[in-house]
């Protein structure tokens, strides 16, 4: 029994033997004489690689690439010692054919399609892997980790799942490693801390959980850690700040919460530090004056507080200044604006009592992108900014700022100033003929007395001065021909029938509009940091042929940069439940990595904030049904205002960049009033009295009783 249990062993073994040989032979693109390697420069030969190499190359050739994929197109020969080569070996020139073994793979964007065989752990002497930028699924290899000369490892930008893998003490010699834009799941190893020479970490654009290991500040050697667009949580671990020669510093769209550790300031070489769109509390620590050498500082999006420190005017290497979304009191530092290399400076929500611009005429000599909105910045604006010789872009919208707009703000590209108390409009809108050049402009909800049109605004194709206040004041109020009790409106979409409830048309893109019906408008305004407000940022509607309405209501929406308004008019008096429709159709997709993205707004009904810091994706969603938020309002003067306001809170970068408020649909309705008690007790004693009068008078006519009356006589 024992002998023929050996024998079919033996057959067995033999067998997987033959079929391991023909998988290797018949799928692979590499043939015999790419075995043979030859010099840099010239066809001589000086060396072939190992049977098992020459193997383990085919089979991952095969592995990489789906059954229809074309043959790989190499600049040069397999397994060249060229420096260019994409499959590069070395050989050990100690005999006259000596052996030779692979050192580099370098197979970036050759739009392979298949995965990552575990065989790739054979090629002991490797040190450089790069399949980056290809369709790569599967998970990563565990065996992977036992390459112990590999210096630099790049999956990045596939479509790799599964998480990484724990073990990567194996990895002894690793200097780069770079893994981002896949779907990876799952903790970062605390065993990432074993590979102690690494200088670059590049996680970013996963769906990596957990915390950030403390474990990484053990890696003396680390120069860039990029764990960016994550789902990160926890606090920042203080050991990051024994990174004593880290230069790059990215933890952008996490879920980190917590203060900032104090630290961080001993990162005296840190360059580029971006923290925006986490859950961050507290104030900026003062130990961050020593970071002297920033050329970006990007902390906008979290619930940060108090001053903003005074150091801040002494990184003069300051390029970018992002602060916008947080909870800061009080001034900028003077000297801020007067940084020599300083670029983008963003600032959002500053109160008591606010920003003021500089007492005396600064200079900024490199401004371009200057955002100080909502930040109760008071008085006229100062004319001498529209002389900062670089500035081209300039927001100060939702302010308290009076006065006029200085006429040297006409060499702007663009320029908001929508939400103040402004009265005075620059001749180069009003003056004949049309001006050169004038900045694409919001100067919307101001004071200004004036009625735009084509004949007497020049700069009204590009320059929004309606609506102004007053003109949404008599709007509001003017006198209705008919009023309802009731109003639907398809955010984005078609006009459509939702039972007996009919939903309006709101498919217009521009700034302001009222409805054909006059019982409705909407107004946005603001911009958008990092893409373009044009018709697909704005609405979104379905074309589907076979949706029913619900779905299509689920698949329009509207889009704003900064703020939206919808404005319900010629409603009856009375109380009313105003429901709001939202569902985060751009932040959802796992291709963009954008499904990690936070859509953060305010919700205003009549003025009063009744929403703090909305996040669609964490409103409860009930079973077939989309994402609902109700709430109550009183309407006394037969309007409805309602707003959606993004404060900076969120994303910031996350693609498609779209951030700002996102509704579906609004639907208001009245709510049936319920009778007082003297109501009720005056009701019953009508009805009574009624029912009393009709007996008599029945009585009288001898509708009752008059049969047996006649009888009688």
């Amino acid at each position: 029994m024992d002998s023929e249990l050996s024998v079919v062993l033996v057959i067995r073994l033999l067998f997987f033997n033959f079929l391991l040989l023909w998988q290797l032979g018949n799928g692979a693109k590499v043939n015999n004489g790419t075995t043979n390697i030859k010099a840099n420069g010239d066809n001589t030969t000086i060396g072939a690689l190992t049977d098992a190499e020459a193997r383990t190359l085919r089979l991952l050739f095969k592995s990489l690439q789906s059954k229809n994929t074309t043959q790989l197109p190499l600049s040069y020969p397999i397994c060249s010692t060229n420096m260019d080569a994409e499959i590069r070996c070395s050989c050990d020139n100690t005999k006259n054919r000596s052996a030779c073994w692979v050192t580099a793979i370098n197979l970036a964007s050759k739009m392979l399609d298949g995965f990552v065989h575990s065989s790739i752990s054979l090629f002991k002497n490797l040190r450089v892997l790069d399949l980056s930028s290809n369709f790569l699924t599967g998970s990563i290899p565990p065996s992977l980790t036992t390459l112990q000369s590999l210096r630099i490892l790049n999956l990045a930008d596939n479509n790799l799942d599964g998480t990484i893998p724990l073990n990567l003490s194996g990895l002894q010699s690793l200097r780069y490693l770079d893994l981002s834009r896949n779907k990876l799941t799952g903790p970062i190893p605390d065993s990432i801390s074993d590979c102690q020479y690494l200088n670059i970490i590049i996680l970013r654009l996963n769906f990596l959980n957990g915390t950030i290991p403390e474990a990484l500040g053990t890696l003396s050697s680390l120069i860039i850690l990029d764990l960016y667009s994550n789902s990160l949580s926890g606090h920042i671990p203080v050991e990051l700040g024994e990174l004593s020669v880290l230069q790059f510093l990215n933890l952008d769209d996490n879920n980190l919460d917590g203060e900032l550790p104090e630290e961080l300031g001993n990162l005296v070489n840190l360059q580029h530090l971006y923290l925006t769109a986490n859950k961050l509390t507290g104030r900026i620590p003062e130990t961050f004056d020593k970071l002297i050498h920033l050329e970006t500082f990007a902390v906008g999006g979290n619930y940060l507080s108090g001053q903003m420190p005074s150091y801040i005017g002494n990184w003069v290497n300051l390029t970018k200044l992002i602060l916008i979304g947080n909870n800061f009191e009080g001034n900028l530092p003077a000297e801020t604006f007067s940084l020599p290399k300083l670029q983008r400076l963003l600032v959002s929500d500053v109160s008591n009592p606010g920003i003021s611009f500089p007492k005396r005429e600064v200079i900024p000599e490199s401004l371009i992108y200057l955002v100080l909105r909502n930040c109760e910045i008071n008085g006229s604006i100062p004319e001498y900014i529209g002389k900062w010789p670089e500035l081209s872009y300039l927001d100060l919208s939702f302010n308290n700022l009076s006065g006029g707009v200085p006429e040297s703000f006409q060499k702007l590209n663009k320029l908001f100033l929508t939400s103040n108390e402004l009265t005075k409009l620059p001749s180069w809108i009003t003056k004949k003929p049309k001006p050169s050049s004038y900045p694409k402009a919001d100067l919307s909800y101001n004071n200004f007395n004036v009625k735009c049109t084509t004949e007497n605004c020049s700069g009204l194709a590009a320059v929004n001065i309606l609506p102004t206040r007053s003109f949404i004041d008599n709007m509001k109020t003017e006198k209705c021909y008919r009023k309802h009790n009731s109003l639907f409106i398809n955010c984005g979409g078609e006009e459509l029938n939702v039972g007996k409830d009919h939903y309006h048309n709101d498919t217009s893109t521009s700034r302001f509009n009222l409805s054909p019906s006059d019982d409705w408008a909407y107004s946005f305004s603001g911009d958008y940091l990092w893409a373009t407000a044009i018709a697909s940022t704005l609405v979104r509607n379905s074309t589907c042929k076979d949706c029913t309405p619900e779905t299509k209501i689920d698949n329009d929406f509207r889009l704003a940069p900064v703020s939206l308004m919808y404005y319900g008019l010629c409603l009856h008096k009375g109380k009313y439940i105003v429901t709001l429709h939202f569902s985060e159709t751009l932040y959802s997709k796992g291709e963009d990595h954008s499904i990690t993205g936070k859509r953060v707004f305010d919700v205003y009904i009549q003025g009063r904030l009744v929403k703090k810091d909305l996040n669609i994706k964490e409103i409860p969603e009930l079973q077939n049904e989309v994402r609902k938020l109700k709430f109550p309002a009183k309407i006394n003067e037969g309007s409805l205002e309602i707003k959606l306001f993004w404060a900076g809170k969120g994303s910031l970068y996350n693609p498609p960049g779209i951030n700002g408020p996102l509704i579906e649909a609004i639907s208001v309705t009245r709510v049936s009033r319920k009778l007082h008690r003297w109501e009720i007790a005056l009701i019953t004693i009508g009805c009574l009295l009624f029912l009393m009068l009709l007996l008599a008078f029945s009585l009288r006519m001898g509708w009752i009783g008059g049969r047996k009356l006649r009888s009688g006589h």
